[in-house]
């Protein structure tokens, strides 16, 4: 990438997009769906073909329509409505839906049921996962429930189909192996730089999603005063084959699910780690003692025979904000550019709202606006 050795041009973009995850991959799809002449650039610091060493690549790809508060249900359901409608017109893209089980203390079904987002809870026989893990049945005060709307996807080749869409678009480029460094002014646009300055594109607009690298990139101290914060993000596989149609088990009070991977015969067990402060560019993330022991006192806790099929997991880390919403603004000085960060664990899930959300933020007169207008999402960083 960069300016033409011959002739000395910087690529011009409409939009560029920095940041080649599950975000930025929807956001240039979104530009590109609603203004198919747009000249798009999306530049990731990673070789693409890597991708499974970066947060898309390690994301369990569940997305379950539920939301802590009302912001966050209409992102969830935003982000479903947005992503049954690619279905629609790609359905060879690697998602598909599957059942849901819900094992939770009958005290917090109420809870529970107000942040779901559209599908409708119901209680299932206590023998309905027999046939999935034996012996699995909801003990003392607690209940098994079921509900249907969730998805699961292979989020590298989802974001993979995505940019190779857009690579292959007249006008547009998808860059990979190229750390932007820098995002700044130029004429009436801006100009993308890497080490040393060295100039890399212009483009009119830009939405800057860079993930867990979000403190070290263009803006990072803006996102870190709004109170950005990373996370590691673990999760532990279970040397057990699951079939083809087997649902996720999700343990509501620990905020942690089973989630089937039959296409790597295993099924993954994904628990909330406590490590705070890590960063992808400083170290990368792994698995503790500490991990261990808390995924075996989950799974003890409600499938002991379980906790011995622990074999191998992955560690990664993301972007957390102080109210567990995406954080999604314009920055004030730079008139035509939006960060989208703060997946917080589900970058997936709701990456088509974020990237909505994002576009309709650009400086209206940049970016059409009656193609780029969106719904309303809510207020706040949602």
């Amino acid at each position: 990438m960069g300016h033409d050795r011959m002739t000395g041009a910087i690529p011009d973009f409409d939009l560029a997009v920095v940041g080649a995850g599950v975000v930025g991959a929807m956001t240039g799809h979104l530009a590109l769906e609603r203004e198919p002449g747009l000249r798009v650039l999306t530049v990731d610091q990673l070789p693409l073909n890597q991708g499974g060493l970066n947060a898309t690549g390690l994301s369990a790809g569940l997305d379950v329509p539920t939301g802590r508060d009302v912001r966050q249900r209409e992102l969830a359901a935003r982000s479903t409505a947005l992503y049954r409608r690619l279905l629609a017109t790609r359905p060879g893209l690697p998602v598909r839906s599957l059942d849901t089980f819900w094992l939770l203390a009958r005290g917090n079904v109420g809870r529970l049921r107000e942040t779901m987002a559209g599908p409708v809870l119901e209680e299932a026989d206590p023998d309905a996962l027999d046939g999935v893990f034996p012996g699995l049945r909801p003990s003392g005060d607690r209940v098994l429930l079921r509900s249907g709307g969730s998805w699961r996807a292979d989020v590298a080749g989802l974001t993979r189909a995505l940019l190779d869409e857009q690579r292959g678009r007249s006008g547009c480029a998808v860059r990979e192996d190229e750390e932007v460094t820098s995002l700044r002014p130029y004429g009436d646009g801006f100009l993308l730089a890497g080490e040393g300055g060295r100039p890399l594109a212009r483009c009119r607009t830009a939405v800057v999603a860079t993930g867990p690298w979000a403190l070290h990139g263009p803006f990072g101290e803006r996102m870190r005063a709004a109170g950005l914060r990373i996370k590691k993000v673990a999760a532990f596989h279970l040397d057990l084959r699951p079939a083809d149609d087997a649902p996720v088990l999700i343990f509501e009070d620990d905020d942690a699910f089973l989630l089937p991977q039959p296409e790597s015969g295993r099924w993954l067990f994904s628990f909330t780690s406590q490590e705070w402060g890590g960063s992808p560019v400083l170290r990368p993330a792994a698995l503790s003692g500490g991990d261990y022991s808390e995924a075996v006192r989950v799974l003890r806790r409600y499938a002991p025979s379980l906790a011995g099929a622990i074999s191998g997991g992955r560690a990664f880390y993301d972007g957390y904000t102080r109210d567990r919403l995406p954080l999604v603004e314009p920055v004030p000085d730079h008139p035509g550019v939006v960060i989208a960060a703060g997946g917080n664990g589900s970058g997936f899930r709701l990456a088509p709202a974020i990237a909505e959300r994002a576009l309709g933020l650009l400086t209206p007169g940049h970016l059409n606006p009656p193609s780029l207008g969106t719904q309303s999402l809510g207020s706040g960083r949602s």
